[in-house]
């Protein structure tokens, strides 16, 4: 290989090899002639010697790819010929025809990958970024497992949200491998961070952290254990049927709230089910119920913004169990993609939550200088239990949080209670 190297691989020999570089990815052998037109002398004096012969008069150097062949191969410099020489000295050669396809391939990925933002427009910023960043290409390495990657996104984005869910169930439904979407696995961070952006998750976690991965998967419904989804109640009866019921048998009459954990939904339920359950988003509506109601407070849940696993479950418990559910969220496009995602799972009917509740709350909002109404921010979407309350809403452009209207949620649960 020195020898090589001296004859070929120096300053006055580049523009040689870069050309029988190019001409072999393009045609896949070195015969002919290349020819430097206008050569500096070093570079006339090389291809000279590379010939054999004296350098001749001109501005040009020529060298005989056939003739350099055969020297190489006669003196033993290389014995197997020009192009495994150039192989050598510039590593392996793809075709011009293999690019052109590992090209298509790439588009294919990329193809696929669009398949996700156009069914989820807001999707879009993320599926660019994947693109942009070659997230794939690092994960997978090659085009055939990026693409079956991407493949494996669009079924897991066309999957979600599956509330109320395992992790692991979620994969062995999709893939038959309760592994597919861990940690360590290929699909596996990735599709977690599709599932935050598709959960339009909002947190403080270190990104791909243990934590930041289950409010990941919580953002759309999916739960990595049966402890880490909880949902805060207050004022549910319980009765004597489990301990969990039990539990809540003894908060009841001094209405203190308190929080379920998705294990003690599975395995022991919640006893008694009340004929009215009040739903809302934000975790201050159920604290100012407990300091203001006691004891006479009426069964409230709170999502706590989107509904996890252990809030579905309870919600589909109570529904099947014959209770009204009834929802109040905060007036923004991610309070009704809460109540969009109910309306897969449970009936409801809206609590202070159509357009003319949501007029009060602006009227409100302005007359209280310490909760003014901020600009709506993110994807606008539907309210098909009150299509004008959307449509309101946009026309507006302002949120109003669950907190500003809070007096009349409490006058409700009072009138409630009696």
């Amino acid at each position: 290989m020195g020898r090589l190297r001296r004859l070929l691989d120096t300053p006055d020999t580049a523009w040689l090899l870069a050309r029988m570089r190019t001409r072999l990815e393009n045609s896949g052998e070195l015969k002919g002639w290349l020819v430097r037109p206008a050569a500096t002398s070093a570079e006339r004096v090389a291809a000279s010697r590379l010939a054999g012969h004296a350098v001749r008069a001109g501005q040009s150097a020529s060298v005989s790819l056939d003739e350099l062949d055969e020297m190489l191969r006669r003196t033993g410099v290389w014995p197997q010929g020009l192009v495994s020489a150039v192989v050598a000295l510039t590593g392996a050669v793809v075709s011009r025809q293999d690019r052109s396809a590992e090209r298509d391939a790439w588009l294919r990925v990329t193809d696929t990958l669009r398949q996700i933002s156009a069914q989820r427009p807001p999707l879009l910023a993320w599926v660019d970024g994947v693109i942009r960043t070659g997230a794939l290409k690092r994960v997978a390495g090659s085009a055939p497992a990026a693409l079956r990657l991407a493949e494996q996104l669009v079924t897991v984005a066309n999957a979600l949200p599956s509330p109320g869910e395992s992790v692991a169930a979620f994969a062995t439904r999709l893939f038959a491998n309760p592994n597919a979407l861990d940690p360590q696995a290929p699909l596996g961070t990735i599709a977690a961070r599709l599932a935050a952006a598709q959960g339009a998750l909002h947190t403080d976690a270190v990104q791909d952290s243990a934590r930041w991965r289950r409010e990941a998967w919580q953002s759309v419904g999916l739960v990595v254990d049966e402890l880490s989804s909880t949902v805060l109640v207050i004022g549910l009866p319980g009765d004597d049927s489990g301990p969990t019921a039990r539990a809540l048998a003894a908060l009841h009459p001094v209405g203190q709230p308190t929080i379920l954990t998705l294990r003690q939904l599975n395995t022991d339920g919640v006893g008694m089910t009340p004929p009215h359950v009040f739903v809302c988003e934000n975790a201050a509506v159920v604290a100012a119920a407990a300091d203001r109601l006691g004891a006479t407070c009426p069964p409230v849940v709170c999502t706590a913004g989107q509904p996890g696993a252990a809030v579905i479950a309870l919600l589909e418990m109570l529904s099947a169990g014959g209770a009204v559910l009834h929802y109040h969220g905060d007036f923004d496009w991610d309070g009704l993609a809460t109540a969009r995602a109910f309306t897969r799972r449970v009936a409801w009917v809206p609590w202070r939550f159509d357009s003319d509740a949501y007029g009060d709350a602006l009227a409100l909002s302005a007359q209280t200088p310490s909760a003014q109404s901020a600009p709506l921010a993110g994807v606008p979407g539907e309210s098909p239990w009150d299509r004008t309350l959307a449509t309101a809403m946009g026309v507006s452009g302002l949120k109003v949080e669950e907190e500003v209207v809070l007096d009349l949620l409490l006058g409700d649960l009072a009138a409630a209670a009696k």
